[in-house]
């Protein structure tokens, strides 16, 4: 695992606490389940052709769900909003699901922009994310990658009715269920793991870490880790988007409340910083999560905290070099590689 993502499993039990309030929002709903898991199989779903990121061609049912647990999520590449976050914190569940990946559980995201999303698009957004082998992204034909959606639940009209959810399932028990990626990403990587008879949660390890970190969490983190940190760290390095650390030392407090507040309408005036931002990190661009004041006092109060913890501010690298204060973590919600939201 890249140095600039193992962080991401270490923090994982932190997240754990930090996300307890949003265990109902990633609550999965059972697509079918009992003597009706016969008809979720490949006479249900269909068995067209797409195209991967290598530009190889696939059979939907035969090559990517037979026998197989599979994620499987839809996705714009020019989303100027969700999109970047919710594969940003898909990126997370693949880290934490690591050597399982390309094994017994694989990942699918499917473009609903065919026609402008090509394989070469594909490669670069999947290595922005450094995806894994297991971690397929996918287009082909209107008609095919239509038929795939319709199946898999996903009916939206247009990129504004686009959702953030997926479909999770273990195609050989014929076990299907919905969730979302903007809930406990801890709860999402659990119930992954569920599909598989032969797992079980460890629940004795899981209240013991509970109950240490509950304590030291702190004004913002809850925030900082469900919107941010898919995309940013804090004294960890570039993922996604800017290190995080000492950000607000570096910029101007006015400014780094309005990004994170408005970041598509600063780059839309074309604020300079915020337009160096997007061009340094421009795979994932970092979006409107309508926050109000109070969301983003204490997302710069959390990383204030977390730069004195650091000590002398950092210059990261990569966030200077954009000379804003790097996308700093309100991207968390997708962002330019700003990341956002990593946040």
């Amino acid at each position: 695992m890249p140095d600039a993502r193992r962080s991401w499993w270490d923090q994982g039990k932190r997240i754990r606490s930090c996300l307890l309030g949003l265990v109902a929002a990633s609550a999965l709903s059972v697509v079918t389940t009992g003597a009706a898991n016969a008809q979720w199989d490949g006479s249900y779903f269909p068995n067209v052709e797409l195209v991967n990121q290598d530009g190889k061609s696939v059979r939907f049912w035969d090559d990517l769900l037979r026998d197989k647990i599979v994620v499987v999520n839809f996705v714009y590449i020019d989303c100027p909003d969700i999109c970047g976050l919710a594969t940003a914190r898909m990126a997370q569940v693949v880290d934490w699901l690591s050597e399982r990946i390309g094994k017994d559980i694989f990942f699918y995201s499917i473009s609903l922009d065919p026609e402008t999303d090509t394989p070469p698009r594909l490669k670069e957004f999947a290595d922005a994310f450094e995806a894994p082998e297991g971690w397929m992204f996918l287009t082909g034909s209107r008609d095919n990658v239509d038929v795939v959606r319709f199946k898999m639940g996903e009916r939206s009209e247009s990129l504004a009715q686009h959702r953030t959810d997926m479909v999770i399932g273990n195609a050989a028990t014929g076990e299907w269920r919905r969730a979302s990626l903007m809930g406990s990403l801890v709860v999402l990587t659990e119930e992954i793991l569920s599909l598989d008879p032969e797992w079980s949660r460890p629940r004795a390890e899981f209240a013991t870490t509970q109950e240490a970190l509950i304590i030291d969490n702190t004004r913002g983190e809850g925030l900082f880790f469900s919107g941010c940190a898919a995309c940013h760290t804090i004294g960890e390095g570039i993922r996604v988007g800017p290190d995080l650390s000492g950000v607000t030392l570096r910029r101007d407090p006015a400014w780094l409340k309005e990004y994170l507040m408005a970041p598509d309408r600063m780059l839309a005036r074309n604020d300079e910083v915020a337009v160096a931002l997007d061009t340094a990190f421009p795979v994932v661009r970092m979006p409107n999560l309508q926050l109000n004041d109070t969301d983003v006092d204490d997302l710069i109060h959390y990383l204030s905290a977390q730069t004195d913890l650091l000590g002398q501010p950092q210059e990261v690298s990569g966030d200077d070099h954009a000379g804003p204060s790097h996308h700093d973590h309100d991207g968390h919600a997708d962002g330019h590689g700003h990341a956002t939201h990593s946040h």
